[in-house]
Formats: structure tokens, sequence, C-alpha cells
């Protein structure tokens, strides 16, 4: 079994063995528990370095309810207990986070330790080290005894006077069912005391600044990290909330001021966040952020103990500017200053596999495996289960007469409420360690690595503990021994460094940068990191197999930088800063690092405005609204001046629009008076095509939605003649009147006749998703003055009837005969061919072109010749790999029809798979809000979170349902192989949010065709975290098939929101195009411009579009932008009781 063991990366070492005794117990009676004192469970931390300067690091843990402890290390793993004499362990408080610091400057470290608790006094305390082993407490006299009731703080050079200010992040008792709108007027009305609290160091003492800097707030604050997070060279701050309180992302403005900048630079946080971790895990130079929360990876545990979300609640919280919070953990992938000076994050934490790691507390990024690549290592575990409904259900009659009852007041002992406390579940976890997979994301490796361990835990930091070069991990446990792993990575080379300023304070905020084998690490010491917690002051860099490193530059905290000639690898170089070798840092901005993209600001923006209506009211499960997929967009010249125009449609009660190109390149809106009669319709897809061959543009616009019933008037489709002049006049008879809420249009002439002919796709059949819609094939049989479309599905092939949930087509010659053949595909859908019989018949062709089968929630569909071997490949948009929802061929995701409970009303079930078990995806509440029998048939949440889909719906019934089923999610390019095509992942970076739209343009004019793509998805039910991860996105196509990622702050492409559609428009003179280049005295020039629809917001509470931006490709390129605003109270009611 011993060797075994050895061949884990990490062991666990015996507190026998070690010594490290240390047990945060706590001691619970029927006066002082959780319900008289729900903070209970928010456990201690622990922090290390080396408190005696013998080159070991030490360790020290924080006691809520017992004594803090410090243990020196003797070496091997041995460690003495000197907390009693060195006069550290404390009083009665409630000690939580520890931050180490050599605040006096003398070389030796010194602690200071947060307070909480219901015990008075509040006030934090500082240990001063005596440099014997001793320790004295002077928080008073340094004028830092805050008497919030503190969870943490970060000591950092905020204003780079070259010594360590404070900030305290404080958790003021708060009731957990204060309603939201209290938290809106806290955070205007608070007590200098709820505040967290900034102090500034005046050498010998410290002042507090909290309101003078700009950060006096109200939250409930258990995480805070400080970093440089738009490498601007002063360092920010990122605070952590529990509940409706929202996260703080204070940027330096290097004035002693700071700006919360968290609804520009986050576009979503986690709900119930607890610890926080910021660090560059992906080595391209940006800090991220990971934030914690308690979302379960479990079924049973997910759907047993785990609050569900309020969808009023949820969006009375976004109207009053507290974000939009998603119970699950935060990967904020930092993408650089795409707003001024304001850093902008994706949550990339579904793509990276880290959403899900149940009640969880500390999460520390540090290269575990000596790889070059930061890990990621997570606490959970909660001492009860306390939001177990069963239990609460069960003793609902009690806990109402505890609360309410003037006769239970203060009768805790009477009725023994501890016995009560003890009928709770409560259920040990495994901690995580996810091992970085680098452009793949992360895998949990806790077992294979040695880390089983089942535990409450908390707090956690990294230290060389042996100094072999490798990361050990020591964990304070509630109510257990401390863990201590050692880690026994072999094999790997490693290179350390310990710093030191001129006086000899730690230089919080330095960053060092290595480079070896071609590529670049960058770290910044930090210390309180994670969770109440304070990391090692040693640097460590994991280097692999790399013995040779070509550079490594410090750069301190005053902008100085610092190259490094002398060091040594697998060794702890020991670094002074040195006036006379550092110079100061400038930074060259190379030529071929001009944004190729430029943002310029559209005056007279045209808004929006979405009509309000609550899918979820008659179809409780939907995935997501289907009122709200607008707007449409079309380009073409409307008026015959050789200027292409565009048309932007409304919702329901707003006209569509049309703005018209000026001579200088701008756009003038024009009143459109049969738009305006029109405007009842929700417009959802636009085309632009000379119908009748007579020299100028009509108009064909789909109606869609989901507030009518099926065969509504509202669904008919509508197209406008062009009589010249700007004057469109809707011709009925000129198409079939269908009424199918639609949204797709594609335009070819398939029978080769010479005039155009329509593909219209059917979206959906309002209220019975997905059941499928109805697409057509509409034959042009115009003639002379009579335009005239023909509805000729069931003679060229039956099956496009009734194909599905259609959202995009194209018309591309597969088999090269010359007659281009039609691709279609949707939400639900796999992609399906239908070769071109000369225009005589459409036979589907897909199971001989494009083999194996692929559901998806496909968006859009473009086409190019990508590898320039002369054919025509495509490029597919999906959901992507970010989403709640997540499948694969082991583990596919289904949809279910039916009416389940007999109601005569249909029925909608989501499903995945867990192992090898399929669950429904929504709990017992939200479904039996659906199908209330479900109530009847399982009597309490327990049972429901144990039962599989066949045990809670019936082989029977499930085996009857309309079903579909997607085993991938990824957006992919599809290449074709002299007429069968090949599907290949876009890379990763495209996968972070569904593609909605994609432009084919050979962009920075190199002969090879890129793709512009756009895309997210903000109607989704409240449980499931909207899709907002994209900004946009520049795939620089290699001529090759392959594509490589142009990040949005190096290319100026910043597509903020949801983006739904985005056509290339010429904007300017038409110029004569020679070797893809357009030629004018003295001025090369790009002739094509971009229009795009962007982003949901949070202004009003009206759904709004706004086009608020351009962007300028080279000099003439411009990229119109939209921004949509949700209606934020008509998103569903399904919420747990």
């Amino acid at each position: 079994m011993a060797c075994e063991s050895e061949k884990k990366q990490f062991i666990k070492l015996s507190h026998k063995d070690t010594g490290i005794d240390f047990v945060n117990k706590l001691y619970e009676t029927n006066t002082r528990n959780y319900f008289t004192y729900p903070y209970m469970y928010l456990g201690g931390g622990v922090a290390t370095g080396d408190f005696n300067n013998d080159g070991l690091e030490d360790l020290f843990f924080t006691g809520n309810m017992v004594p803090n402890k410090l243990y020196l290390n003797q070496g091997d793993f041995k460690f003495k207990d000197i907390s009693e004499t060195a006069g550290i362990e404390g009083d009665d408080r409630w000690y939580s986070g520890v931050s180490v610091i050599d605040i006096n400057n003398d070389g030796f470290l010194d602690l200071y330790i947060a307070v909480g608790g219901e015990n008075k006094p509040n006030n934090n305390v500082l240990y001063i080290n005596n440099q014997d082993n001793t320790f004295t407490e002077k928080a008073k006299a340094y004028g830092i005894d805050d008497d919030g009731y503190s969870m943490h703080s970060t000591f950092f050079d905020y204003d780079n006077d070259g010594d360590l200010d404070l900030y305290v992040a404080n958790y003021p008792p708060t009731s957990f069912t204060a309603p939201v709108d209290y938290y809106r007027y806290m955070l205007d009305h608070h007590e200098p005391r709820d505040s967290d609290h900034l102090y500034r160091n005046e050498g010998d003492h410290f002042v507090d600044v909290t309101k003078i800097s700009g950060i006096s707030n109200f939250g409930l604050s258990l995480g805070v990290v400080a970093s440089d997070f738009n490498n601007d060279g002063f360092t920010d701050v990122y605070v952590s909330n529990d509940f409706n309180a929202p996260d703080f992302m204070y940027l330096n403005k290097g004035d002693g001021t700071f700006t919360n900048e968290i609804l520009n630079s986050l576009q979503q946080t986690s709900f119930f966040g607890m610890g926080v971790d910021a660090a560059d895990f992906n080595n391209d130079g940006w800090v991220d952020i990971f934030q914690l929360d308690m979302n379960a990876a479990d079924n049973f545990r997910s759907k047993a103990n785990m609050s569900s979300m309020n969808p009023e609640v949820f969006y009375q919280s976004v109207a009053l500017g507290l974000h939009h919070q998603y119970m699950q953990n935060s990967l904020q992938l930092n993408q650089g200053n795409l707003f001024s000076k304001s850093p902008a994050f994706s949550n990339i934490a579904r793509w990276s596999g880290v959403s899900s790691t149940d009640w969880s507390w500390g999460g520390l990024f540090a290269d575990f495996d000596n790889d070059g690549w930061k890990d990621l290592f997570v606490t959970n575990g909660i001492r009860r289960d306390v939001n177990n409904k069963d239990f609460y259900n069960e003793h609902r009659d009690f806990f109402d007469k505890m609360e309410n009852d003037p006769k239970y007041k203060n009768k805790e002992e009477e009725v023994n409420l501890l016995s009560y406390l003890e009928k709770m579940p409560s259920e040990k976890l495994a901690n995580y360690l996810f091992q970085n997979q680098k452009d793949q994301g992360f895998i949990n490796r806790n077992t294979d690595w040695g880390l089983e361990e089942k535990t409450f835990s908390n707090g956690v930091v990294y230290s060389d503990l042996d100094n072999d070069g490798d990361l050990d991990l020591v964990v304070n446990n509630l109510e257990d021994f401390a863990s201590i792993y050692r880690n026994n990575t072999s094999n790997s080379n490693f290179i350390g460094f310990e710093l030191k300023a001129e006086n000899q304070h730690i230089p919080i905020g330095t960053r060092i940068y290595i480079k070896a084998d071609g590529k670049y690490q960058m770290q910044e010491l930090n210390l309180s990191r994670g969770y109440l917690s304070s990391v090692s002051p040693r640097i460590h860099f994991g280097l692999g197999a790399m013995k040779k490193i070509d550079e490594v530059i410090i750069k301190w905290p005053n902008g100085n930088k610092q190259e490094l000639k002398d060091f040594q690898v697998n060794a702890y170089n020991k670094i002074r800063y040195d006036a006379n070798s550092a110079s100061i840092l400038i930074e060259k901005k190379s030529p071929s690092s001009v944004n190729q993209f430029e943002t310029v600001i559209v005056e007279d923006p045209f808004i929006h405005k979405e009509n309000p209506y609550d899918d979820f009211k008659y179809e409780i499960l939907l995935p997501h609204k289907n009122s709200t997929l607008g707007p449409a967009l079309g380009v073409g010249d409307l008026n015959n001046d050789n200027r292409e125009d565009y048309i932007i449609g409304g919702a329901i009660a707003q006209a569509a629009e049309l703005f018209i190109q000026e001579e200088n390149g701008s756009f003038k809106r024009i009143t459109v008076p049969i738009f305006e009669k029109d405007k009842f319709y929700e417009d959802l897809g636009i085309e632009i095509f000379d119908a009748d061959n007579d020299g100028d543009q009509d108009i064909y616009i789909a109606s869609g939605g989901n507030e009518f019933n099926e065969g509504s008037q509202g669904y008919e489709d509508r197209f406008y003649e062009n009589k010249g002049n700007l004057n469109f006049e809707r011709n009925k008879t000129a198409i079939p009147n269908a009424r199918i809420s639609g949204l797709e249009i594609s335009s070819h002439d398939y029978d080769h006749d010479g005039d155009i002919d329509l593909f219209v796709g059917g979206r959906l059949t309002p209220k019975k998703y997905p059941y499928p819609s109805d697409s057509r094939i509409l034959e042009n049989r115009s003639s002379s003055g009579n335009i005239k479309f023909v509805d000729v599905t069931s003679e060229k092939n039956q099956a496009l009837k009734n194909i599905g949930l259609v959202t995009t087509s194209t018309w591309i010659d597969i088999d090269g005969d010359m007659w281009d053949d039609l691709v279609v595909t949707g939400e639900w859908m796999s992609l399906r061919f239908f070769k071109n019989n000369k225009g005589k018949l459409f036979t589907e062709v897909t199971n001989e072109v494009f083999k194996n089968e692929q559901r998806g929630w496909w968006n859009d569909i473009e086409k190019g010749d990508f590898d320039k071997d002369g054919d025509i490949d495509l490029i597919v948009g999906n959901l992507g790999l970010n989403y709640k929802y997540q499948a694969s061929n082991e583990k596919p995701f289904r949809v279910y029809l039916n009416d389940f409970d007999k109601n005569a009303t249909y029925d909608i079930v989501l499903s995945y798979n867990s192992g090898d078990t399929e669950y429904p995806v929504r709990g017992r509440q939200c479904s039996s809000q659906q199908m209330p029998a479900i109530k009847d048939k399982f009597k309490n949440y327990n049972s429901f979170a144990s039962a599989s889909l066949n045990e809670i719906y019936t082989d029977q019934m499930l085996n009857e349902s309309l079903k579909y089923e997607i085993k991938s999610f990824a957006s992919i390019y599809l290449q074709n192989n002299n007429g069968k095509f090949t599907a290949k992942p876009l890379p990763y970076q495209a996968q972070f949010s569904n593609i909605n739209s994609i432009v084919v343009e050979d962009i920075d004019i190199d002969g090879n065709l890129d793709l512009i793509i756009g895309g997210n998805l903000y109607n989704a039910e409240v449980e499931t975290p909207r899709n907002d991860a994209s900004f946009g996105l520049w795939l620089k196509g290699d001529g090759n098939g392959g594509f490589i990622s142009q990040e949005p702050r190096e290319s100026g492409l910043v597509i903020t929101g949801d983006a739904r559609n985005i056509e290339l428009i010429n904007v300017g003179n038409r110029l004569k195009v020679i070797r893809n280049e357009i030629i004018r005295p003295k001025v090369i020039i790009n002739p094509k411009s971009i229009i795009g629809f962007i982003s949901l917001n949070t202004r009003d509470k009206k759904a709004n579009i706004v086009v608020k931006a351009v962007y300028k490709i080279g000099q003439n390129i411009l990229l119109v932008v939209k921004e949509i605003i949700l209606n934020l109270f008509n998103f569903g009611n399904c919420f747990e009781s």
C-alpha cells in the first residue's frame, strides 16, 4: 500500500508525523449554533512564511472557537507548536482571515488577523514579530484595529509610494431573507462600520481613507484580492460578495481614488460569492480571476440541497444595478482593456470545466506539477447541508414558531434547538485539484493525484515546505485535523525568487516575467489569496523539462524594471531591488500591433424596443425565450444610387427602420409609411433582392416570435415592392399567406430561369417548443407587372416541410454540377443537405456527403473556399462549449415533448447524463409547476433527486415523445473534400459562446478568407447562466482551412452583448477593385464594412437595441453595433418554495 501511495503526486501526511495537530473545532450548543448564528460555518484561514528567518516556511492557522496556532518548520515536514509562547493564540474573538506582512520593515514577518463573529470585541489584531519567536499585538497603535465584522484583508501599495497599504473586507450581519432592494439601499445608506475599509500607510501608522478613496460600500465580503487587472501599473482590488450584494471591481485611477467598474468589466458574477483568487492562468500577461460559489456537479446534491433561482428577484436585482449573478463558480478570463482603461472579462468556467465544485470556499492558482501552467486547487464542503429542502419542509412548523411566535422567543434551551440541528444532513466532500490543460481548459485530478480525502475544507495555501522545488498544500479543515499534502513532483524543473525592496518590505505587486524556450510566464507577488489565507511570499515558476531560461525581467511596483543576468534554475534566487540596475520600463508598441479595427461612434442610433411577453408563463420549462429572437437586418441599395443601405427590423409595436447611405458614407434614417402601418408584426428575417428584375431592390420580411397563437395573422410574412424613390408598397398577393413563425430567408435562382427564388425557414411552432415548423421553397413565377411566388415545397421535397426549427440556410454547389444545392439547419437540427436536380427536385443527400449526423443549436451557416482547393467549404455557428448544457457522444443532451400528465398541454423535458444515468435538467419545484402530478409521485426533494428520468416520466411516455438529442455544441468548420464534408471544431476561443452570425471576408487582404463572428445568448431562463463571454472575434484564415484567433484587444474588434446579425456593407464611393484592393489616388482602402447587432444592457425596464458604434477597418471599413436591453420582469416564474 505504501508503494502504491508513493506513485501519487500528493501524499497526505499524518498529524502525528508532522506535529501539526490543529483542529478548527466548533462548539455548538442550544443557544449558540447555526440557527442562532448563521455565519458559524465560514471557517478559518492559514498563512505561510518564514517567521524565524531560518530558510524554511512556517505555518499559522486561525481558529474560530479555538486558539490560533503557529508551527515552526523544523525540516523534513516536522513542525513545532510555539503558539502559546509566541503569544498569538488570541482571546475569545472569532478569528477568520490572516495576512502576512512585514509591517515595520525589520525583515521579520508579522501577522494581521481579521476578526468577525458575535463575540466582542470585533477589532482586528496585528501581531508584531519580536524577532525571538514571540509576538506583540499592536493593531491599535498602527491604527488598523478595524471594528467591522471582518473576513479578510490584503496589503498592497495602492498609491505607489513605496509602502504597503491595507484593504479590509467586512461582512456586516445581514438577514439571509433580506429583500433585494435592501442591498441597493444599503449601498447608498450604510454606516461606516458596515463598509470595507482602506487604510493608507503613513510610515508608523495607518489612516482610514475609505471615503475619500471612493471605496465606501456595503457588501457581504467573503474574499478579496489585489492585482493590476488593467496593466496600468497601479494595483486594483476585486471583492467577492455573498448573496445579492454585488461584487466590487475597484480600478485604481492612480490619483489615490478608485472607481467601481463591476458592471462594465464583468458580464456576470457568482451569486453566493465565496473566496476569490487572481493569477495569469493562460500565460498571456493579463491577470484572470477565479471566484467560488456553491453549485454542485452531483445530480442528487444539486437537486436536494441547492437553492433555486427566483426569476422575479433575479431581474429585480439586475434592474437595481446589482448585476447578473448566477449560482456557479466564475473563471473570469481577462480579455484586456477593451473599454479604454477598463479590462473586460469573459466567464469561461463552463468551457474550462471548473464551474461546479459544490459548496466551495477557496480557489488557488499555482503550478503544482511544474509544467509551466498554473493549476487550480479548490476547497469545499459545508459542515451541514443548510440548504437541504426536505429538512426544512419536515420541520417548517417548528421553525416558523421559532421565528414568529413570541412564546418561543429565547426558548432555545427548552426546545432543545441543537437536537434539530443534528438532524440536518451532513456530508464531507473531496476537494478538487484541476490540472491546467492549456487550450483545453482544466481536468480534475484529485483522485489521480492523491487528494481524494473528504473534509469540510476552508482556507488553503501553497508552500514549498521542504524546499525541494514543488509546491505542497496546507488546508484548514473545519472540525478535523489540518491537511498537509506533500508534493512528490519529480523529473521537472523550477525557478523561484525571494524578493526584497529597498527598505526591507515585501514588494507586493512586483511582477516577474520569464521566457523559456520561446514560452512566456508571468507571476505577480500577492500574498492574500484564495480564502481567508496568505500564500508563500516566494514566487515559483514550473519549467517542465526546460533547464535553461532565456530571459528574466522583474517589474517593480514603482514601474522600474530589472533584467536578471545571474540566476540559478532549480533554486530560490534572493533578489533585492537595486536602483542602479533598474530602469524605467518603457513599453514599445510594434507597428504590427496597430489595431485592424477602429470604433467610430454612430449618431442618431436606432433603438429596438422589445415588447414585454412572458414565454415561461405557458411553457415553464423552456430553455430560453422564443419571443426575443430578433432583430432582423438586411443590406442592399434601396434607392438605386449605387450605395448600399440597410434596414433594421422592429419588435411588435415598433416599425422597421430604413437607413439610407449618404454620399459621404454616413447614414440617414428614413421613415417608410408602410413599415409604420405594419409595425404590429415582429421582424425576424429580412431579405433584400430584385424580385421582378425591374432594376430595383424589393424587400421580404419574415414575421416571427412566440407571442401569438399558432396560425395567427401576426405570423404573416410581408413582401414590399419597391416602386422607386423610396416608395414601398406591400404586395399581399406576391407571396403565400402561410402564417408561420419564421426567421430565415435565403434567396437564389435555383432553377436557372433568370429570377430569384426563395427558401423560407420556419423557426418554431408557437407555444409548442421544440415541435418542428413548416419551411418552404417559394419559386418565383413573376410575370411583367405581376410578382408571384408559389409554394412548391411538396413538389421539390416534402421533407422540407416539417424539417425542424430552422435558423439558417445557404446555397452551394456541393458536387460541381453548376447547380447550387440547399443546406438547411437550425435548433435541435442536424445539418441537412439537399441536392438540386437541375431545379426539378431536391434530393436529400445528407448521409452521402456528411456521414456524421451532428445535431446542435445551429444559428448561422456561411460559405467560402477556406482551404483554397477550388470547392466551397462551410462554417457553422453552434451554441458553443461554455454553456450550462454540455453534450458528448457518451453523454448526449436531450429534449422530450409530450403531454406527460395527460392534461391536453405539451410538456418539455430537458435531460442530461451523469455517469450512466439520464436525469432531468430541472428540479422538482419547476418540473411540478409544469406537471403538478410530479409532487404527488415524489413526495419530497430527496426522492426526486434520486430518480432517473425514466423513473420520473416512464419509459413508455419517453418512447412516445418527440425527442431530439445533441452530441456536440461546438461551432465547426466543414471542409469540403470532393463533395464530402468533414467537421473540424473552430479554435477554442470561438467556443466561449454561441455564434449567432458569421461574416466571411479577407480582412487583412492576404489572399486567405477570414471570419468575423459575433454571438451570445441573453434570453436563457435564469437558472441557466446567460451566454455572454463573446466580445466578437476575428478568426484569421491560413489558407489551409485553419484559423488563428485574433484577440479583441489586439485586433480592435469589440462586439459587446447579444450579437444577432452581422452583414457586410459597401461604404463610400464605388471604386474599381484591383487585386482585392481598391485603388484611389494616394489611398488604398478595403471597401467592405460590417453591420452587427449587439448587446443586452440593464439601463431600464424596456427591451431596447441600440446601434451605438461603427467599427472601422483600415481606413474606410465600418462595423455598426447594436445594443439590446431586455424587459427585466418577464423571464418566467419558476422558483423553489
